[in-house]
């Protein structure tokens, strides 16, 4: 059964990164490059039609966000799989600072996405979860947790 991996966490929190390292035989769809709905919407299409895994490499930073995509997953018979990034904040400001170019985006912008950042759950849909936390020896990945 194919598989949709939906990332959640503030920017330069290692989303991309992890899924070059992780999920790298997956499609990667992330609005930074594609820079429009209407692209991402034809590349899941794409994705969807040829049963490929994919990963949606973006912030979605609450369930309102990640709800288009679990739905159409579901849709299409996927499992979906939840990656939520550790983000303090201190760190990911840190990380954007030595960011380059149109990488480096403005600190306020984090500051936005960490204040209406909401820790993704079962509820919503996922068949899987995992909390992603980077450390001096690269990612740390565990199942989620649910006390």
């Amino acid at each position: 059964m194919p598989a949709m991996a939906v990332m959640t966490g503030i920017q330069a929190s290692g989303k991309s990164t992890f899924c070059k390292n992780y999920l790298s035989e997956s499609v990667r769809i992330n609005l930074d490059t594609l820079h429009t709905r209407n692209k991402e919407n034809i590349a899941m299409d794409e994705a969807f039609q040829a049963k490929k895994d994919m990963v949606i490499d973006n912030t979605n930073p609450t369930a309102e966000d990640r709800k288009k995509y679990i739905l159409k997953a579901k849709e299409h018979g996927y499992r979906v799989i939840g990656y939520f990034m550790q983000s303090r904040l201190q760190e990911c400001t840190a990380r954007n600072e030595l960011r380059e170019g149109k990488a480096k985006i403005p600190t306020r912008a984090i500051a936005a996405t960490s204040n209406k950042l909401e820790i993704p759950s079962y509820e919503e849909g996922f068949d899987e979860l995992y909390f992603v936390r980077m450390t001096d020896t690269g990612m740390q990945v565990e199942k989620w947790r649910t006390e």
